[in-house]
């Protein structure tokens, strides 16, 4: 089950980074870890309706990661390192990283 939650984590940070999300989603598991385990009930009780999009293991793994703080921690670490190396990618290619754009200040 741990390999089964660190390949989740792993699948999920490349695709929070990959839709450019990783600061809202890291930014987001931060400020909801105290409610992450009534979080993982309120899945495991609509897990009826989940099943009709997606497959029970994944909904199973979601609750598992949500559940325990530490597997939390472990996703928000590997957000933190994908985020970074894509941000390393994006200067060695000359482009501006989403953590260092602003809209704002590109408009004024």
């Amino acid at each position: 089950m741990e390999i089964a939650a660190d390949a989740l984590a792993e699948r999920l940070a490349d695709l929070i980074v990959r839709w450019r999300l990783a600061t809202p989603a890291i930014a987001f598991l931060e400020a909801n870890k105290p409610l992450s385990f009534v979080g993982s009930q309120a899945l495991l009780m609509l897990q009826p309706m989940t099943d009709l999009f997606v497959t029970r293991e994944l909904t199973t793994d979601l609750v598992a990661l949500l559940a325990d703080r530490d597997r939390l921690e472990t996703l928000i670490a590997r957000l933190e390192v994908a985020q970074s190396q894509t941000d390393e990618v994006l200067r060695r290619q000359g482009a501006k990283p989403d953590s260092e754009r602003s809209e704002c200040n590109e408009r004024l």
